[in-house]
């Protein structure tokens, strides 16, 4: 196996999903995010862990994975978030995946492969509330649902929105929540029945705004324990699920005043030792982290110095006495006491946490681990053939 990989602890995000489910209830549904090849940790492992631990259904942002889960063998409803394009749309009522209705014309394709199928079209309707992506506009929700109750075929299953700022403007994310409810009860007098899922909330909201969990919400950083706050007054802390581990390749002396990397953007102040790691940008590691980053090695923090380059990262490894060829360094994850997030990584990029873990490139094996003793997951370790 190649010297760097990334570690994932299916336990935590069992834990994860359960502690989120037992603060939600019985009456509320747990809808995992698991887009972006479940945001680098894997798609079918965190899909099959999320549902084992209380999760109702998975959501995904393309058709084209939505396939990849169905025709792995998951049992699940599989919602598409994204805009799906309209000759989709008899792949979508075929394997029967939930689709978002965000126009006119997506709702009549829908409809369309349903007749021809002879078999409902799930749908959700996708409702604009402010942030300015896709959906139907609030004000022409009544229009909307007044015309597409005359398809045939459509299988109404739920109606959400998205917060555009739920982490950090509470004023505009309860002004989008209020505005949804209105929406919804407009929607559901023009349809003339009641919807029976709504769901707005997303990691954000989650932790924040208890009054946004509706009937379901949608974790995607929640669940893999990412967030730059884990948890909150409503929820227990989550645990973080990857780690990123590399054996050191090389070590070697530098003396003061020797230049380091790529365009000599690190000079030793003195006398010193690096080590050289097998992990790069082009594994996700970001060249931003060049001189702006730690490393933790025998569970001390050391300085990533030089420019990140794409197949190697250098750390000064002067402070650890003999330091050597093999011995693991953490860059993302927890090493004795000394943890780096992926919430520090994303600062230290002035990036979100959802990028530094979707970009987690497929060249780092998965290795799929569990807390000693979980009897829970433990048969899912190889479920990522190929990865191991």
């Amino acid at each position: 196996m190649r010297p760097a990989w990334l570690e994932i602890n299916l336990s935590a995000i069992a834990d994860n999903v359960s502690n989120l489910k037992t603060v939600l209830g019985p009456q509320r549904e747990i809808i995992a995010v698991v887009k972006a090849d479940g945001y680098g940790h894997g798609v079918l492992p965190v899909s099959q862990v999320a549902l084992n631990a209380g999760a109702r259904m998975l959501a995904v942002a393309m058709v084209e994975e939505a396939l990849e889960l169905t025709q792995a063998g998951l049992q699940a409803e599989v919602l598409i978030l994204s805009a799906t394009p309209r000759q989709a749309a008899a792949t979508i009522v075929e394997y029967g995946f939930h689709a978002p209705l965000t126009d006119m014309a997506g709702a009549q394709a829908l409809s369309q492969a349903a007749q021809e199928q002879h078999r409902p079209a799930n749908v959700h309707i996708k409702v604009d509330t402010g942030m300015h992506r896709l959906g139907v506009a609030a004000e022409e929700i009544a229009d909307y649902c007044a015309t597409i109750k005359s398809l045939p075929g459509l299988a109404i299953r739920g109606i959400f929105t998205h917060f555009a700022s739920s982490s950090s403007d509470p004023q505009f994310t309860l002004a989008q929540l209020g505005s949804f409810k209105k929406v919804t009860a407009q929607a559901e007098a023009a349809l003339g029945y009641s919807i029976p899922l709504k769901h707005c909330a997303n990691s954000g909201a989650i932790v924040r705004y208890p009054e946004s969990w509706l009937d379901a919400v949608r974790p995607g950083a929640l669940i893999y324990g990412i967030p730059r706050n884990p948890g909150g007054v409503y929820m227990p802390t989550m645990r973080q699920a990857v780690t990123l581990r590399a054996n050191i390749s090389c070590v070697k002396p530098i003396e003061a005043g020797a230049g380091v990397g790529y365009g000599l953007t690190w000079t030793a102040s003195q006398d010193t030792q690096i080590a050289l790691l097998p992990v790069g940008y082009a594994d996700g590691y970001d060249r931003l982290l060049s001189n702006n980053a730690d490393a933790l090695l025998r569970g001390q923090r050391v300085p990533v110095v030089g420019a990140v380059s794409m197949d190697c990262t250098i750390i000064d490894v002067g402070a650890i006495a003999g330091a050597g060829v093999d011995e693991e360094v953490v860059l993302v994850g927890q090493q004795g006491d000394e943890n780096i997030t992926v919430a520090e990584i994303a600062d230290r990029c002035d990036t979100v946490i959802q990028e530094v873990v979707s970009r987690f490139s497929p060249r780092l094996p998965r290795v799929y681990t569990h807390d000693p003793g979980d009897v829970r997951v433990k048969e899912l370790e190889l479920v990522d053939s190929g990865q191991q």
